[in-house]
């Protein structure tokens, strides 16, 4: 969606990839013992995102206007995009009280959803519909 707003800015693009890969990594380290072993898969498949694929087409669709989430995550032709469930799936886990972890600026445990702006603005647009796509800047 970046892309597509930023007219294909490359230091937009560099410095969006940079936070989401530092969200991603924040939550292997939050849901598993051995965050390691799913940072490089996790950085990989961001990549693979910002390049290409049906996701990288639904996402620059959603900032342009032509689609809307209302139309589902089942696009004619493009098939399922399952980024949409995703953030709606971690933002859902990562909001359970049973995961609360130090707040960096504040002195009391929370839910970590509420420490990925990047996810928790993903979820507003997607999932619950509150935002419009260009809202992601």
């Amino acid at each position: 969606m970046l892309a597509a707003l930023t007219n294909e800015s490359a230091t937009s693009k560099s410095v969006y990839f940079a936070r989401c890969t530092s969200e991603m990594i924040f939550i292997t380290h939050v849901l598993t013992e051995q965050p390691e072993k799913l940072a490089g898969p996790l950085l990989a498949d961001t990549y693979v995102i910002f390049l290409r694929g049906h996701r990288l087409w639904y996402e620059q669709m959603l900032a342009k206007g032509e689609l809307s989430p209302d139309m589902g995550d089942s696009i004619k032709g493009k098939g399922m995009i399952q980024g949409v469930s995703a953030v709606g799936a971690f933002f859902e886990l990562l909001s359970q009280p049973s995961l609360s972890v130090q707040h960096p600026g504040e002195n009391k445990q929370v839910a970590p959803a509420g420490l990925y702006p990047i996810l928790k603005r993903l979820y507003r647009i997607l999932i619950k519909r509150e935002l419009p796509g260009r809202d992601i800047l």
